[in-house]
């Protein structure tokens, strides 16, 4: 069963959407929705990265985009303001 909740999301464009939240009585994630590893190197053993694995009681994958919102909304109500970039270098 899906517990659906609303989320504003600014990439790639400002939207809001209807997403799924994990369980929060799961007793195998404990209402976090998964949990994270660290994994090494096959060969060397050093750290390699951290992944993440999701519960079965929660799929990050499951959005509904509603509505479109105009960057100046977006603005206005969320204090969103697309990346501006420069052409001079950094030093």
């Amino acid at each position: 069963m899906a517990r659906m909740r609303l989320r504003f999301n600014v990439w790639p464009d400002p939207v809001i959407e209807l997403t799924d939240t994990p369980n929060p009585k799961c007793r195998t994630c404990k209402g976090e929705g998964g949990w994270d590893y660290d994994y090494g190197h096959p060969e060397t053993g050093e750290y390699d990265g951290t992944d993440t694995e999701y519960c079965a009681c929660w799929d990050p994958d499951h959005v509904r985009r509603l509505l479109p919102v105009p960057r100046l909304l977006a603005r206005l109500l969320f204090g969103w303001a697309p990346p501006v970039y420069s052409e001079e270098p950094p030093f």
